[in-house]
């Protein structure tokens, strides 16, 4: 028996993932594609491809000027609930009285 070929620009792979990331793939999926984990894997393709031209880019520029340590003092800084603001004071209006 032989197997119909893909029609279209897609190559068919197999890859092995832990049943926790499949169940999270096949979420997504049901979530956003009706189902199509396919196009779960397309998203997330398009991902790893903006990441690698995105750090083409940064290379281009002369590379990261953080060190790793640093980075990660950023991220642990972000992460941290910001704040609480103070409210400013409101003055009361004057009003005026009538002469």
């Amino acid at each position: 028996m032989t197997v119909a070929k893909r029609t279209g620009a897609t190559e068919k792979i197999s890859i092995s993932v832990r049943s926790s990331d499949l169940a999270a793939l096949r979420r997504r999926a049901d979530r956003l594609y009706d189902g199509n984990v396919s196009a779960v894997i397309a998203e997330l393709a398009a991902d790893a491809a903006l990441f690698e031209n995105m750090e083409k880019l940064l290379e281009s520029l002369g590379g990261a000027t953080l060190t790793d340590e640093e980075r990660a003092e950023l991220d642990r800084d972000w992460a941290r609930p910001a704040a609480p603001t103070a409210k400013p004071t409101s003055k009361k209006k004057k009003t005026r009285q009538a002469a």
